[in-house]
């Protein structure tokens, strides 16, 4: 009788570097009547707990050791069945941008009532999206600015770049910092420098600053 209703419960993964943050998320989501599968300090466990257990839900800090994003990515495409909620202490477009293209389907900030948590979770669960309504409209305003981007630069260049690359270039063209966009996109700085690298390699231009002009640019300027 109890393993029947054990397994009917929703089981969850918690990702997230600082110990008294996972404790303090465990209590209350096992008090929501949720299991905890497995817990994670880094991406790399994060992502080998989600293939062993194949949780029905993933809560990933963004700013885990090795890159809630890359998390994010990686356990979206050996685990699709897995729904994956991100939790950053620093909320902004660009990275809920980033975040709902690696496979997140919520983007909750760290200061988010704890006590709802539960019922956000059984929400994703039903297939709603985790969004607080202030960001909404961010969303749709960066997913708008990135179509427009891309578009701009099909037009001026054959270049084939990956989605990665793409995000990498955007951020530039938005004036962050290398440093920054390796934060954000949840990568090494060593990464971020090596995408830049090849994107302005395809794109033809002598570096970094010409592929940001290439972006900002206007079409038939």
């Amino acid at each position: 009788m109890n393993a029947g209703r054990e397994q009917l419960r929703p089981r969850v993964l918690l990702a997230d570097a600082d110990v008294p943050t996972r404790a303090g998320l465990r209590i209350v989501l096992e008090a929501g009547d949720l299991v905890i599968a497995g817990e994670a300090a880094d991406a790399t466990a994060a992502v080998r707990i989600a293939v062993e257990q194949r949780p029905d839900l993933a809560l990933v800090a963004v700013e885990l050791p090795g890159g809630g994003l890359e998390a994010i990515q990686r356990i979206a495409a050996e685990v699709p069945r897995t729904r994956l909620i991100v939790l950053t202490g620093h909320p902004g477009g660009a990275q809920l941008m980033e975040a709902v293209l690696a496979g997140a389907v919520g983007y909750l900030s760290r200061d988010t009532d704890s006590e709802r948590l539960p019922a956000i979770m059984r929400g994703v669960l039903a297939g709603e999206v985790a969004l607080p309504r202030r960001h909404s409209r961010t969303l749709v305003e960066a997913l708008r600015g990135r179509s427009a981007r891309r578009g701009l630069v099909r037009e001026r260049t054959d270049a084939e770049l990956t989605d990665r690359e793409w995000e990498v270039l955007e951020l530039l063209a938005d004036d962050r910092a290398t440093g920054e966009i390796a934060h954000r996109l949840g990568i090494s700085v060593v990464t971020v420098r090596r995408h830049v690298s090849s994107l302005v390699g395809k794109l033809g231009v002598a570096d970094r600053l010409a592929a940001i002009e290439l972006v900002r640019s206007r079409s038939g300027d």
